[in-house]
């Protein structure tokens, strides 16, 4: 592994289209991947699952409407962890008046992404 430590700034700097949301791979081997979002206000991550990897995602700024199974959401915010297990619907829509950040770690590997209607 070449790289051990990343700055979120860094990341953040290197996004050249802050109009759309932006997935930037940090890390990736065969076991794990970790990237961030960038999702910027009223855009989304389109609700999923991953039919045998798991997702963690960490919020670190912004605010949004997080997807869950049958329709439902839950509000995410700066500090909160939200855990996907396998097959579990998530996705997120940008809520607040700043882009939604979050740092996502996916395994294993690969990553398979199943949209579905919301």
């Amino acid at each position: 592994m070449s790289n051990r430590f990343f700055t979120i700034s860094e990341i953040l700097a290197g996004i050249q289209e802050k109009d759309k949301a932006i997935k930037t791979i940090f890390h990736e081997n065969e076991r794990t991947n970790g990237v961030l979002w960038y999702v910027p206000p009223g855009e989304e991550i389109p609700a999923h699952y991953h039919p045998e990897t798991d997702d963690i995602w960490v919020v670190l700024e912004g605010e949004g409407e997080y997807y869950l199974e049958n329709g439902k959401s839950h509000q995410i915010k700066p500090g909160l962890v939200a855990v996907a297990a396998k097959e579990q619907i998530h996705g997120v829509k940008a809520t607040g008046e700043k882009p939604l950040i979050v740092v996502a770690i996916s395994a294993p590997m690969p990553v398979q992404m199943i949209k579905i209607d919301r």
